[in-house]
């Protein structure tokens, strides 16, 4: 399927594509990359390669375009915070740090990356900041929500109809 990413907006304009476009990039965070502890120590041209390439072949995308490939790495970016959020949900139903390394979910690519992740959840560094993540949470007065759909194409809707 070709699609036609507009570097402005980030993601497809279409619904049909940005749904295939969101579909792909899922199966790349899932199937293909381990989540990274930290962002900064990924290697683009390297450690991403991997996604790049499983994308060229499953779609019809200009990824010589450098904004086109800035949006595919955000993209994926987005998707690896949203796995590691999952990770961290499976990490705290077990009472012990060991139990949880013992327990790898069936979403995460290898024990070794399930084992970083655990030593990433026990640091006093990333506890501290999601105890506080959680307070402002809680001080939010209404939660931003539209669906699955991104408003970038909601917006380009509400255009194209005008």
């Amino acid at each position: 399927m070709k699609v036609t990413v507009g570097p402005s907006i980030g993601r497809p304009k279409s619904r049909d594509e940005s749904s295939k476009f969101s579909s792909q990039i899922g199966v790349v965070t899932r199937d293909v990359l381990p989540v990274p502890v930290r962002w900064k120590d990924v290697d683009e041209e390297k450690d991403l390669q991997p996604g790049i390439d499983h994308i060229k072949i499953h779609m019809d995308i200009n990824l010589d375009d450098p904004g086109v490939k800035r949006c595919v790495i955000d993209r994926v970016q987005a998707s690896s915070r949203q796995k590691r959020y999952r990770l961290h949900k499976h990490y705290k139903k077990y009472s012990s740090h060991e139990e949880a390394k013992n327990n790898k979910p069936s979403f995460c690519s290898s024990q070794e990356n399930w084992e970083e992740m655990c030593e990433l959840f026990a640091s006093p560094k990333f506890k501290h900041q999601s105890l506080i993540n959680v307070t402002n949470r809680q001080m939010l007065r209404a939660p931003h929500v539209s669906g699955r759909t991104p408003f970038s194409v909601l917006r380009h809707e509400i255009v194209r109809l005008c």
